[in-house]
């Protein structure tokens, strides 16, 4: 067998069934192992859409999405690598290089891929001994999957690929056991906390997803009446409808004011960045604790009630109150600005009311995003996905596309903007083409709406921010999809529930007016 089967094959031993691609140099030794094993090729017509549709895979099943690009298209694959290491999704990208015996001398697009990814990745290496191929993607496979799960980089040059290498010469992985015990010091001081606290707040990340332990923190903060809330932009952690849900931590847009009063706040597999304010003293009380924990919310709940752990009903309730006021006031300022047309509120009230708990829900958009975060965040469909805490927009194609290959039965609808969905609309042809089905409504404010509503803002005007029209109906019908033109919010989830049950890809333009919330 060559390098390259023994790679597909190590692919295959640990589970993966298909791989996101862009053909071109430096791949097609390992299309040949792909198409013999019976790996499905999924096929995009740009980089970044393939490695997004990888990410996506990863972040929402826990298992890494697997990218392969050509020597050249690593440059424009990196964008979803970057993607996923600000979400930590576990995903694994494949570069194809030149040959191995003239790297450095100038080649066909000769670099070094490994270094440009370096900083965005947890492992990156060559694969430069065909006989090590299978050790080092497990080197590989074992950093994206280990706690905190992330990206990781392989180069596989053309000539390694091909060399044929016998099962005796194979170098097989290293026998590590991996350890997920959790330090009992940190779950006593957690306790600890909680016990003495008077006003306690969870904020559960993308963490607690990825250490599957979602169910638990849940189930901790019911028992014990501590209010919840989820860090903005993080993975969903939380499933179904809560009693102690108290909405986004740390949107970009606000929030209602908990963090600066909690006196224990525990991270729940959330990390501290811009969101959190970096927990300085104008964002947190000075006296007030803070602890991580990611792992363990079953054993901290033992714990905790060995100690005669007090529920914090009365706090409970002021922070439920904050929040619903918070709410109301978004509510309200969306339907202001509903005055003077279709809004973004409305959008997000059809897709709450046409969701299901199956559905899958992808939230790409900026303006129109922040909207449905603050609207639908206590709706629970099982799987949902945002950007993540890069920010980024323009992913929502390819990140459909992944979502499809993840759940094949399932609804997978798409909430974007017209800027983001212009990123990678010639998308929608490889997504019809491999009956990749899924539903996208575009919010269209013709503009970079968060953007120039800034703008607006600040300098009185819009810089650079706006943009033309686009009949997005005609648009997808000549990339072979459904267009629907919707008007109203009855129109928007009609034309949702309609195309959700389609064995098709349904663009659903929906027209709006602007504004943040």
């Amino acid at each position: 067998m060559t390098a390259a089967e023994w790679f597909v094959k190590g692919l295959q031993d640990r589970g993966v069934e298909w791989i996101a691609t862009l053909c071109g140099h430096g791949l097609d030794p390992l299309y040949e192992a792909a198409q013999k094993s019976g790996v499905r090729l999924v096929d995009t017509r740009n980089e970044q859409a393939a490695a997004y549709a990888a990410e996506a895979f990863g972040s929402l099943t826990r298992r890494p999405g697997v990218v392969a690009v050509s020597s050249i298209g690593h440059v424009n694959a990196i964008m979803g690598v970057a993607n996923a290491y600000y979400s930590r999704a576990p995903m694994l990208l494949i570069s194809g290089a030149g040959n191995q015996s003239t790297s450095g001398m100038g080649h066909f697009q000769d670099y070094d891929q490994v270094a440009l990814a370096r900083s965005l990745t947890k492992y990156g290496r060559v694969v430069d001994r065909p006989e090590r191929t299978i050790q080092i993607l497990d080197e590989a496979w074992r950093a994206a999957t280990d706690l905190p799960p992330g990206p990781v980089h392989l180069s596989f040059p053309l000539d390694v690929q091909d060399t044929e290498v016998g099962s005796e010469q194979m170098v097989q992985p290293l026998r590590v056991e991996s350890s997920s015990s959790i330090p009992s010091d940190d779950l006593e001081q957690a306790a600890s906390c909680l016990a003495s606290a008077e006003r306690p707040l969870i904020v559960a990340g993308s963490g607690v997803h990825y250490a599957g332990e979602s169910s638990a923190v849940a189930d901790f903060s019911e028992e014990f009446s501590v209010p919840l809330g989820v860090l903005a932009l993080d993975r969903d952690s939380i499933r179904r409808p809560l009693g102690t849900f108290v909405g986004l931590i740390g949107g970009l847009t606000g929030g209602p004011r908990l963090l600066p009063d909690a006196d224990c706040v525990i991270l729940a597999g959330a990390d501290v960045d811009y969101r959190l304010g970096f927990l300085a003293p104008d964002t947190i009380a000075g006296d007030a604790r803070i602890l991580r924990i990611a792992q363990g919310w079953q054993t901290l709940a033992k714990i905790y009630e060995e100690r005669n752990g007090k529920s914090h009903t009365d706090w409970l309730g002021e922070a439920r109150r904050r929040w619903t006021e918070f709410r109301q006031s978004i509510e309200e300022k969306g339907a202001e600005q509903a005055k003077q047309g279709l809004h973004a509120v409305q959008i997000a009230a059809a897709l709450r009311e046409a969701l299901t708990d199956e559905a899958v829900l992808l939230i790409d958009a900026g303006s129109t995003g922040q909207w449905a975060h603050h609207i639908l965040c206590d709706n629970y469909p099982r799987h949902r996905l945002n950007c993540g805490p890069s920010g980024v927009v323009g992913w929502g194609l390819g990140g459909a596309m992944g979502a499809r290959m993840a759940f094949p039965d399932q609804p997978v609808i798409l909430l974007t903007g017209d800027g983001a969905f212009t990123f990678t609309v010639a998308e929608i042809e490889c997504a019809v083409r491999q009956r990749l089905r899924f539903v996208v409504v575009v919010a269209d404010d013709q503009s970079w709406g968060i953007t120039m509503a800034g703008h607006i803002k600040r300098f009185g005007e819009a810089i650079s921010s706006t943009l033309g029209p686009i009949d997005f109906v005609k648009l997808a019908e000549s990339l072979g999809a459904r267009g629907v033109l919707a008007k109203t919010q009855k129109e928007v989830r009609g034309a949702v529930e309609e195309a959700a049950a389609l064995d098709t890809v349904t663009v659903v333009h929906v027209p709006i007016v602007g504004g943040n919330p």
